[in-house]
């Protein structure tokens, strides 16, 4: 088995220990343990996992939700076999997930599914506080740069002139669905810290995204397009700061 066939069972595999009995599983568990470099990118996406479960499960749909789209489908649809119930209850989730991440997406114009999901685990890593784990912690810009470009991840060619003057509180490198990408962290003079999260654009598929500043549940963000790479600015400063930094 080599190391890219191990990260594709790797990166499917449940925190809780169910797919323990997979032959394939526990032959790339074994070459984790003996490979270093697959064993540090096995535990980078562990911990991203432990990340989103903790962050996910604080979410509670409002009370009765369920409830009232249940009763609204059992008034508007006609008379099902009782062998197309499985395909009733998979609509019901759907409409449920739907509502939930609403809010969060009506700001796009038809993004792809895996922009979306990439946008919410963005956010979720980002939004640990004190602040996201990070795979190195240094005040020099130049060195996280040269940090993500040693691991193979995206990273901008060149901030903005205002933050190539700022200390960082450090990066993270990451793979999100097979595709590496980086995080930035700037330490803004305000106190707040300002994340620059860097994938390529293949990887999200074609979506028209905002093209000015906007807020978001307590987020101030801005997405770019740049050299076939989509860029996610998010701080939570003062909107006319975090213009100040990211608008050139």
């Amino acid at each position: 088995m080599t190391r890219e066939e191990a990260k594709e069972y790797l990166s499917v595999v449940r925190p809780n220990g169910a797919d323990a009995a997979d032959p394939d599983l526990r032959e790339a568990l074994e070459l984790a343990k003996k490979d270093s470099e697959l064993g540090s990118w096995l535990a980078r996406q562990l911990e991203f996992d432990e990340i989103l479960i903790e962050t996910f499960s604080s979410i509670h749909p409002p009370e009765g939700l369920r409830e009232n789209i249940l009763e609204s489908i059992e008034k508007t649809v006609r008379p099902v076999q009782f062998w197309r119930m499985g395909w009733l209850a998979l609509a019901a989730a759907v409409v449920l997930a739907a509502l939930l991440l609403s809010q969060r997406f009506d700001l796009f114009r038809g993004p792809s599914e895996p922009f979306r999901s990439f946008y919410a685990d963005a956010l979720a890593m980002v939004g640990v506080k004190p602040m996201p784990k990070l795979d190195l912690e240094t005040p020099s810009l130049w060195t996280a740069e040269a940090f993500i470009e040693q691991h193979d991840a995206p990273r901008l060619s060149e901030f903005p002139q205002k933050l190539r003057a700022m200390a960082t509180a450090g990066c993270r490198v990451f793979v999100w669905r097979q595709h590496p990408a980086s995080l930035t962290c700037f330490r803004l003079p305000s106190g707040y810290l300002l994340h620059v999260v860097v994938i390529s654009e293949d990887a999200l598929g074609n979506s028209k995204l905002p093209t000015r500043p906007y807020s978001d549940h307590g987020w101030n963000l801005m997405l770019q397009k740049k050299n076939g790479l989509i860029v996610l600015w998010a701080s939570q400063a003062p909107m006319e700061e975090f213009k100040q930094l990211v608008e050139t």
